[in-house]
């Protein structure tokens, strides 16, 4: 199997390096900046226990590869550039699996509407991506994923995806639905936006993630939405809560927050926060913290502010929420 890593930032470089130094054949697909560094220098993957300079071939679109019948694409981008991703992919090849490596929940239904084999992923990496041609990868291992065919049933080709990937040093579990997994992540994800608007610590904002969160779960309750939180993947799961064999801290924090420092225009957040404002109008609902916080977090994308703008106290304010 090749791995054609399309979307290649910091989740996707980081398992691009890691499938190749394994001894599996992958491919990147990445903006054309870190694209020419990686041609230029390699992949510079920095882990907690190593440092590993990776010749991937990379390459800026899916028209400059030569697709086999052994390829599985691996979607890495964020949820706002799936949809163009996918049509470019599209002209290129008619049938390949697909698999998203993404947060959010929208992505699958996106790619179904073009390709008939789509498979949701559930991602917890610790990556770093701020300068071209380099990524970091926190944790060592990595990450893990769980990987299911959409919409739900039994496939035996999400074990061939996860083993290569698997080999590579992930924890990786397959099941019938990823979904109420990705589900579950979403709702940790919806701390990213406060994280990278705010200046404060996970500490000082917990009570604004809180009044968040509630809103959110009181929106998938409504709508009957099946998830799956992370304790609970956690509880299940003994091998992802061992003692890891080396962790990096960085000031670099959410996927978000590098967004806006890497000042690229636009963040993830409308699918993210946006998603669960999205759902509530389905079910005659309203989620205005949530829209708040897409709302805030896409100004400051646009007007090139780097992360942590504003002040908790701030925050609170344009959110309406008290902090007593």
């Amino acid at each position: 199997m090749r791995y054609i890593i399309y979307g290649a930032g910091g989740i996707g470089s980081i398992m691009g390096g890691h499938l190749l130094r394994t001894g599996h054949e992958a491919v990147l697909i990445g903006r054309p900046g870190h694209v020419d560094a990686i041609k230029a220098r390699g992949l510079r993957l920095t882990t907690p226990t190593a440092e590993y300079i990776v010749p991937i071939p990379a390459y800026t679109g899916p028209e400059q590869i030569e697709f086999r019948p052994d390829d599985v694409v691996c979607l890495c981008m964020k949820g706002q550039d799936t949809e163009a991703a996918v049509k470019a992919l599209k002209k290129q090849v008619e049938d390949v699996p697909v698999c998203c490596f993404q947060n959010g929940v929208r992505n699958e239904e996106t790619v179904a509407r073009y390709f008939p084999r789509v498979y949701g992923a559930m991602v917890r990496v610790g990556a770093v991506y701020l300068d071209d041609g380099e990524v970091i990868a926190r944790r060592d291992p990595p990450g893990w994923y769980i990987i299911g065919r959409y919409p739900a049933q039994a496939d035996p080709f999400a074990e061939e995806i996860a083993r290569g990937i698997r080999e590579a040093g992930y924890f990786v579990r397959t099941v019938e639905d990823a979904m109420p997994y990705k589900w579950g992540k979403l709702m940790a994800n919806l701390g990213n936006a406060i994280g990278a608007i705010s200046n404060g610590s996970w500490k000082e904002t917990d009570f604004i993630y809180k009044a968040v969160a509630a809103e959110a779960e009181a929106v998938v309750k409504k709508a009957g939405i099946k998830v799956i939180s992370q304790q609970e993947v956690a509880d299940s799961w003994p091998e992802i809560t061992a003692p890891l064999k080396g962790q990096l801290n960085t000031e670099a924090q959410s996927s978000t927050w590098q967004s806006l420092a890497r000042r690229q225009g636009h963040v993830e957040t409308e699918f993210l926060n946006g998603e669960i404002v999205r759902v509530a109008k389905r079910v005659g609902m309203e989620a205005p913290l949530n829209a708040k916080l897409v709302e805030i977090a896409e100004q400051m994308a646009a007007d090139g502010d780097t992360p942590g703008k504003y002040p908790p106290p701030e925050l609170a304010r344009l959110l309406g929420i008290s902090a007593g």
